[in-house]
């Protein structure tokens, strides 16, 4: 989880879907912040005591698509194992060939009814963009619920 003082993450308003905008130091802490977001758009993150951990990985050919794609895979493996995910921590980011690999592990627990939120879809491509400028990394990213 992006720990840094320098990240943040903010909602914005947003006919159906849930839009945010996300800040920090570097690409690294950029995904972890906004992995934050997600996980708390999904569950109350005050009520879950990590018992599993899973390494996520993405590889893209912009940052922007390996954003999404991060994000994607902490859903689908949430879905795909029953699990509300607390944290994400970023374990790798290098550029390969011409493209970008990330790993990095999510710790959660069992999903439970009362830490449930809001059911998630998809992480959407529709308003996404990843921007580098003076040292300060930000990311807007839609939320299909």
């Amino acid at each position: 989880m992006a720990s840094a003082q320098n990240s943040s993450h903010k909602f914005l308003d947003h006919k159906a879907d849930v839009l945010f905008e996300a800040e920090a130091p570097s690409f690294q802490e950029l995904v972890e912040e906004s992995a934050v977001a997600l996980l708390e758009t999904i569950a109350r993150l005050e009520k879950l005591k990590p018992s599993e951990s899973v390494v996520i990985e993405a590889k893209a050919a912009s940052l922007d698509e390996l954003l999404v794609f991060a994000l994607g895979s902490l859903l689908s493996e949430s879905d795909a194992r029953g699990v509300f995910f607390k944290s994400f921590k970023v374990s790798k980011f290098e550029k390969k060939g011409d493209g970008f690999l990330l790993q990095g592990v999510a710790s959660g627990s069992k999903r439970s009814v009362e830490a449930g939120k809001t059911e998630v879809k998809a992480v959407t491509f529709h308003e996404c963009s990843v921007t580098e400028k003076n040292g300060k990394w930000r990311a807007r990213v839609l939320l299909d619920v």
